[in-house]
C-alpha cells in the first residue's frame, strides 16, 4: 500500500511577483526603445549619420575606385551586399574570390565605399597590387 502524500499549496511570494513585474516592464521599455530608435543612416535631427558611426565594430571603410573595376556595378545602393572577384586576362586567365558579403556604405561616381575587415582589405589591396582587375557581384536580397 502506498502512503498518502499530503502537501500544502505554496503561497506566492510577493517579492518575486514584484521583481517579475518590474523586470517585464523594463524589458518592454527596452524593446520599444530599440524599435523606435533610428537604425537608418540619419540622426534624430535629420542630419546624415557619419560613416564612422555606421560601421560595425572591428571594421573599416575602404573606398574602392571605380577605375579598379573590370565591370561597372549595376544599381548598387548603400546597405546592399557585394562579393568581389579578382580576374586576370591574357594567356593564363585567372578568377579568384577575394572578398565576400561586403556591405556597401556609400556609392559615388569615382568610388564605392565598402565596409571591410582586415582580411578583406588585405585581399583587395593584394589583388590590385598584383595587377588584377576586380569584378563586383551584387548579392540577391532574396
Amino acid at each position: 500500500m502506498l502512503p498518502t502524500l499530503t502537501f500544502v499549496a505554496r503561497q506566492k511570494n510577493a517579492r518575486r511577483l514584484i521583481a517579475v513585474g518590474i523586470g517585464g516592464a523594463m524589458l518592454a521599455v527596452t524593446l520599444v526603445g530599440t524599435l523606435m530608435s533610428s537604425a537608418g543612416s540619419t540622426t534624430a535631427t535629420g542630419q546624415p549619420q557619419p560613416l564612422v558611426d555606421r560601421l560595425a565594430p572591428s571594421t573599416w571603410a575602404l573606398a574602392l575606385p571605380t577605375s579598379w573595376l573590370a565591370a561597372p556595378v549595376a544599381e548598387v545602393r548603400a546597405g546592399q551586399s557585394v562579393d568581389l572577384l579578382a580576374v586576370r586576362m591574357g594567356d593564363r586567365p585567372l578568377a579568384i574570390p577575394i572578398a565576400a558579403d561586403l556591405r556597401v556604405m556609400n556609392v559615388g561616381d569615382a568610388a564605392i565605399v565598402f565596409q571591410v575587415d582586415e582580411d578583406d582589405a588585405t585581399a583587395i589591396a593584394s589583388a590590385r597590387a598584383s595587377g588584377l582587375l576586380i569584378v563586383p557581384l551584387v548579392r540577391s536580397t532574396r
